[in-house]
């Protein structure tokens, strides 16, 4: 008997889990913000703003995405978007989700001059 129960109460568990767990399809990514100036050193938290269908926003490990920069020795970014810059010039950080991304284009110039260098 208790084996039994133990089979049931198993069963029973198995089908919460999988009926907890939410498929989600993304229908809006974009990332924020899309373009920005800053000078060299600099620290910026970049974030995004996200749409989809069938998924719960309570929980946050239901959204994943990925970060890339275009060019690692311009900008560099983490896991979660922060970016800092590394050297003069121009890179582009995108954020993706499924088969969605969105880029920010980031102009790193130097502090002396006003001059930006060119896309």
């Amino acid at each position: 008997m208790k084996i039994l129960i133990g089979i049931i109460t198993a069963f029973i568990i198995s089908i919460s889990t999988i009926s907890c767990s939410k498929e989600f399809k993304v229908t809006y990514l974009e990332i924020c913000p899309t373009e920005l100036t800053t000078t060299v050193d600099d620290t910026t938290q970049l974030t995004f703003s996200i749409v989809y269908e069938g998924g719960d926003f309570e929980d946050p490990n239901l959204i994943q995405v990925r970060w890339e920069t275009s060019d690692a020795d311009i900008v560099e970014v983490n896991d979660s978007g922060k970016i800092i810059t590394k050297a003069i010039g121009l890179a582009d950080v995108t954020v993706f989700c499924q088969d969605m991304s969105s880029t920010c284009n980031v102009t790193v110039i130097d502090t002396t001059t006003t001059q930006s260098p060119a896309y």
